[in-house]
């Protein structure tokens, strides 16, 4: 049976009594119904994960007794970031669960020229939400380190840093494919917002240091496109199993 896994923002150590933030202690309780003496695994982000044992239940509240360390990481030796021009919501929350769950280093959401109108107010509670995400796809897929998530910015903002090891824009006029791309160790990756990224946002990523790839003959939805490069990238040059 697959044991609950918990992400916790909190110092962990063998030996150690957890209580479980509100939240956290809800869903095991009220949610995941799990009764005195069931077995978690947990993690924080700061490598490896623990095992762990319930050892109080109340309506409210539930204590953990943490176990042993195991030094186990579920990480791909590919590098990756993810530059998401950011999209509809539902379309993005898609976007950010499939990318943790393919291994995804770092998610930088970004607002290109077609991005919808993002309410600067409510960004704050969109960038909480996207980490919540983030957070129950590691929980859910056996990652122990969450991605990064860099605060929302422009487009433009982001071009202007220094590129580390290749960087791509999905482009389905671009006459380049990935199979004329050497092995990279590091890989940043653009994608646009429904509709893509315009002309003058592909030369300006070009311009950037961007190579232009197109996928195939068929153009993909925005949603569709970062999950199959990124799928495709693991499978060429990092953790994902070829078949054979």
């Amino acid at each position: 049976m697959r044991l609950t896994r918990l992400w916790v923002d909190s110092p962990l150590q063998t030996g150690d009594q957890l209580i479980l933030p509100a939240e956290a202690a809800h869903y095991v309780v009220n949610v995941l119904r799990l009764r005195l003496g069931a077995p978690l695994i947990i993690f924080n982000g700061q490598g490896g994960e623990y095992q762990a044992v319930l050892t109080e239940v109340q309506k409210k509240k539930a204590i953990l007794k943490i176990g042993e360390h195991i030094a186990v990481e579920r990480e791909s030796a590919l590098l990756l970031t993810l530059v998401q021009a950011v999209s509809r919501p539902e379309h993005m929350d898609y976007t950010m669960q499939k990318a943790v769950e393919l291994g995804v280093t770092r998610i930088i959401p970004v607002i290109s020229e077609r991005s919808p109108p993002l309410d600067k107010e409510k960004m704050t509670k969109r960038e909480q939400h996207w980490q919540k995400i983030l957070i129950s796809a590691c929980e859910q897929c056996g990652r122990n380190r969450v991605p990064m998530l860099y605060p929302v910015q422009s487009l433009t903002t982001w071009l202007d840093n220094p590129l580390n090891g290749l960087s791509i824009l999905l482009d389905p006029t671009a006459s380049q494919t990935l199979s004329m791309v050497l092995q990279p160790q590091q890989l940043t990756i653009l994608v646009g917002a429904e509709g893509g990224l315009t002309e003058h946002e592909i030369t300006q990523a070009s311009q950037a240091g961007y190579m232009r790839i197109r996928l195939g003959s068929r153009v993909l939805r925005t949603e569709t496109a970062a999950i199959a490069i990124l799928a495709i990238c693991q499978a060429q040059w990092g953790d994902l199993c070829h078949l054979s």
